[in-house]
């Protein structure tokens, strides 16, 4: 949930469960976009919704609100929007009401303010070093969380002076390897926090339902793509891989791009393609028999994580924090493994994936109010 709500009555907001320290009563919760579906709204949202579990009112503030998070503090300095011809635009200023509004939205100076990866990745990188200082000078408490720096994306523009570094701020990474890379390359100690699993949004979709109103008949194979086709996304991977498993199979494979309009091989390919969402997450993982995630850099890649829990087959591209999912218990198919298209039927036809409840129980998301908590009380 996005917008902002006060906490219950029930809910203590006075003190930290040792006793030490004062619980902040409000809280804004800061990215380039809130409320859809990207990986770092996604996680935004978990965040959100421990924190008012531990009695916080929180504001949600962004370039780009959407869905539940339009009630939020706009910021448009924080967000490039596309041009007619697909390329980005410069952000507007930051305003000094921009400021002042997420401020007051925390309590005043002395706030505590979440940076979700927007000192990470350099978007509009004048308005978010001034706005990051602006919060510096006003005494803020900065809890930093970063989920993919431009160091690891080639189609990005890097800026030296990011990621940011803020005074006496919490640092938190998605991922060992980016712990790794912050210290080294930036100095900055962070603490490691896998993205969470939420069990009770991914189970219990309507299969029967959601391929009916798709069109989708109950012997489809369903190669299900949750993603939005930026480059490093590498949708043409994804579908040369669907267009292989229809050359090998008996019966109609679909294969189905939730964020993109275009067929990625322009209806060249053997699959039947799909395009959209439909109903909730929990139906695109029910009507779907595999997942696929190739892309060429993913700061976690929650759909490998979340299809692995739910015992689906996954298909992989590359990146770090993949051997940390294995680590866990994913079994995943890597699209460039030369038998990657029998693995993938021969998962289809065995079923349930290997040590489910392992990886539930290891980013189980019951746990993030006490580490939400904790994190707080480092500051």
């Amino acid at each position: 949930m996005c917008a902002a709500a006060r906490p219950a009555p029930s809910c203590p907001t006075t003190a930290f469960e040792n006793g030490s320290q004062l619980r902040p009563e409000q809280l804004v919760h800061i990215s380039h976009q809130l409320g859809g579906y990207d990986g770092v709204s996604v996680e935004a949202a978990k965040w959100m919704t421990a924190f008012r579990a531990m009695g916080l009112l929180v504001t949600p503030a962004a370039g780009r609100l959407q869905g539940e998070c339009r009630s939020g503090i706009p910021l448009p300095s924080l967000w490039r929007p596309e041009g007619s011809a697909g390329e980005l635009l410069a952000a507007p200023p930051l305003s000094e009401a921009e400021i002042g509004a997420v401020i007051a939205a925390a309590g005043g100076p002395g706030g505590w303010v979440v940076l979700d990866n927007i000192a990470t990745m350099p978007t509009a990188p004048e308005n978010t070093t001034r706005l990051v200082s602006a919060l510096e000078d006003a005494g803020m408490g900065l809890l930093v969380r970063h989920h993919d720096p431009s160091w690891d994306e080639a189609s990005r523009r890097a800026d030296p002076r990011f990621p940011l570094n803020p005074r006496g701020a919490v640092h938190v990474a998605i991922s060992a390897h980016l712990g790794q890379e912050l210290e080294l390359r930036r100095a900055i100690r962070a603490r490691g926090m896998f993205n969470s699993l939420a069990m009770d949004e991914l189970q219990g979709g309507d299969r029967a339902g959601t391929r009916r109103r798709l069109g989708l008949a109950a012997d489809d194979l369903v190669l299900l793509h949750p993603v939005t086709p930026y480059p490093r996304k590498n949708v043409a991977a994804a579908a040369r891989f669907a267009d292989a498993v229809a050359t090998q199979r008996l019966g109609r494979v679909v294969y189905w791009l939730t964020g993109g309009a275009a067929d990625p091989l322009g209806g060249q390919g053997k699959y039947h393609f799909l395009a959209g969402r439909s109903g909730s997450k929990a139906d695109l993982y029910a009507a779907a028999d595999a997942v696929l995630l190739t892309s060429s850099w993913e700061g976690w890649g929650n759909p490998v994580a979340e299809a692995a829990a739910l015992g689906l087959p996954v298909v992989t591209g590359t990146w770090p924090a993949l051997e940390e999912m294995r680590a866990l218990g994913v079994r995943d198919i890597p699209v460039a493994a030369p038998d990657a298209v029998e693995r993938l039927l021969y998962a289809v036809a065995q079923g349930a994936g290997h040590r489910v409840m392992a990886l539930r129980n290891a980013l189980d998301r019951s746990r993030l109010p006490a580490e939400l908590a904790s994190l707080l009380g480092r500051a």
